[in-house]
């Protein structure tokens, strides 16, 4: 695996990079600096220390670092121990841009701070809050997959997108879109402080939203038949 031989630091990651990414560095930096406060302050959680970001040019290094050898090239970041690590915006995986790369990283930063507050929550959930916080996915591609989805009457239950360490199949399920709308949904609809209650009791929905799992599924879906026909 490749050795990073390049360090930026802000005040709130420590970024490791090589120099053929150097062009990107401030980029990815001021995305998480300006997405930090907006995040903890919804969430009510901060990083303990800085957060590490490692930059990978090479989508084989990626892989390796992610400790997914054979992971798809669609894959654009994940987790290591305690830190984010991403492909680089100048070299993005296939069915991605710049943009959506340097985004990444603030989708693998929310999840650390959702693992923080709960590190046992659905996969749809998980990745729904870091889709919408962080909109790393291209919006026609939401929007395009969830039409579909109402022509086809074909709209998941939330059971079908929580397949745990499966990032394949969430991903061949368009759990990507799917979650990112539902979460788009609960935070118009209940606002950040019921979502944040349901983090931390992902199985209560009465609690947190008043209704049960079925009937918000229903809410759900009347929201993106009026959004998104």
């Amino acid at each position: 695996m490749d050795k990073l031989f390049l360090k930026a630091e802000t005040q709130h990651f420590i970024i490791d990079y090589n120099e053929e990414d150097k062009d990107c560095i401030d980029d990815v930096a001021s995305i998480l600096e300006s997405s930090y406060n907006r995040i903890t302050m919804n969430f009510k959680q901060k990083l303990d220390d800085k957060l590490i970001v490692e930059i990978h040019a090479n989508l084989k290094e990626l892989h390796l670092a992610l400790g997914f050898p054979d992971a798809p090239d669609w894959i654009r970041g994940g987790l290591g121990f305690g830190k984010i690590i991403i492909a680089s915006p100048l070299n993005p995986p296939p069915g991605s841009g710049y943009s959506n790369v340097v985004n990444t990283a603030v989708h693998e930063f929310i999840h650390i701070i959702l693992s923080k507050i709960n590190n046992n929550i659905p996969r749809w959930l998980d990745d729904g809050v870091a889709s919408f916080e962080a909109k790393d996915n291209n919006e026609v591609w939401i929007k395009n997959t969830i039409k579909q989805g109402i022509i086809e009457n074909e709209i998941p239950l939330f059971n079908d997108l929580d397949t745990g360490d499966d990032f394949e199949t969430f991903f061949k399920r368009n759990g990507y879109q799917y979650s990112y709308s539902i979460i788009e949904f609960v935070v118009k609809e209940f606002g950040y402080e019921k979502l944040l209650h349901f983090i931390k009791h992902p199985s209560n929905f009465k609690v947190a939203f008043g209704l049960t799992e079925n009937q918000l599924r229903d809410k759900w879906v009347d929201y993106l038949r009026d959004k998104y026909r």
